[in-house]
């Protein structure tokens, strides 16, 4: 399988070079994400643009949609291996190649400040978390770029309106869904949101904690019968540029620096164009179709509440037992990093894309030094 795919790489690089300039540097991007996700064709294509551009076409990047080279789980490996030039990363997936980043996925962050959770996440990532960029170099990689998803809500198949409707359920979780959903009283299931869509179909699985806008862009939508509308928790970041350190390291340093400063443009572009746009037309669709939109009740925000007064330590030792020698200085600039930029989007950002950009400019980006990741 792995020679099947080495090739296959090889061969869709081989026939892009063909219509190329000499001089270009064309490269694969496996993306496990449907062809059409709104995160492929509205965020990451058109930052590949801008690269392709301010690198005077000598990096092309080529996407790769829905799974054809690698899923979630196996991107790390095959972008460390150079299966494919680089990809979308989930930690979670892979927490034992990446425990001090499942240990930022893992700190649910509590409220319905998007905004501020996608800029801690970030600033996090690229400059106060060492551990995560030396476990990406330890994998054959280099990392940048994260973002959020909107707050989670539960989405189920049957009629799910209680707390108590939860219990005993099977829910499809990740990072600190985990904990929420067994807080909750139901059974957390590991797995890929593109396979839950089957799962949830077959009645092997009764709901997803998840972002809404996974009702259109994993096709929930014909198979959940109920949306609980109370925010579950923030997490984050996928890694969205997981790239080879070999191919990284090829770059000229005028190349790699492209990369980083347009960093806050793919940011801005997934945040509004992928994730608040699609949920949007995700409710709008859902109820147009009837699906019903329950309104959380303190019995949800209990959930929240307990699960913040004790997510803290067991983060913080799950990561020590993987390794990760201080975890309590990773969560602290975390969460102080999230009160940050709450008080940002505050005082300065609002809804506004444009200061959004430029804050994730001024407050993270302008500081990465492409050299040292």
């Amino acid at each position: 399988m792995r020679r099947f795919l080495l090739t296959l790489c090889a061969l869709a690089a081989t026939g892009a070079m063909a219509a190329a300039p000499a001089s270009a540097k064309e490269l694969i991007y496996g993306s496990w994400l449907g062809t059409n996700n709104k995160t492929n064709t509205d965020a990451l294509v058109p930052y590949f643009d801008m690269v392709k551009e301010a690198t005077n076409g000598e990096i092309e990047w080529k996407m790769v949609g829905g799974a054809q080279l690698a899923n979630g789980p196996a991107t790390p490996e095959a972008v460390g291996s150079n299966l494919m030039d680089a990809g979308l990363v989930m930690a979670p997936y892979q927490p034992r190649m990446l425990p001090a980043t499942n240990l930022v996925f893992s700190q649910s962050l509590v409220g319905d400040d998007y905004l501020a959770s996608v800029g801690a996440m970030n600033e996090l990532l690229m400059l106060d978390c060492p551990e995560c960029q030396a476990e990406f170099k330890k994998n054959d990689a280099a990392g940048f770029i994260g973002y959020g998803t909107t707050p989670y809500m539960f989405l189920c198949r049957g009629e799910v309106k209680t707390v108590e409707d939860l219990k005993g359920l099977k829910i499809r979780g990740s990072g600190g869904g985990v904990n929420i959903i067994e807080i909750a009283g139901g059974t957390p299931v590991s797995m890929p949101p593109s396979d839950a869509t089957s799962a949830l179909e077959r009645g092997t699985l009764d709901c997803v904690l998840g972002s809404v806008a996974w009702l259109t862009s994993f096709g929930y939508i014909d198979v959940v019968d109920s949306v609980i509308q109370s925010p579950m928790g923030m997490g984050g970041p996928p890694i969205m540029m997981y790239v080879n350190r070999d191919v990284w390291e090829s770059m000229t340093p005028e190349q790699r620096q492209a990369h980083i400063d347009h960093a806050p443009d793919l940011v801005t572009l997934e945040t509004f164009d992928a994730q608040i746009a699609t949920d949007d037309a995700a409710i709008a669709k859902a109820k147009e179709k009837g699906i019903p939109f329950v309104e959380g009740n303190d019995a949800f925000a209990a959930i929240m509440k307990k699960r913040d007064e004790v997510q803290y330590g067991i983060n913080a030792d799950n990561a020590r037992n993987a390794g990760v020698k201080d975890p309590e200085r990773i969560l602290d600039a975390y969460l102080k990093a999230y009160d940050k930029w709450k008080a940002l989007v505050k005082d300065e950002i609002g809804n506004d894309r444009e200061k959004f950009r430029e804050a994730l400019w001024r407050e993270v980006y302008s500081k990465v030094d492409p050299e040292s990741l």
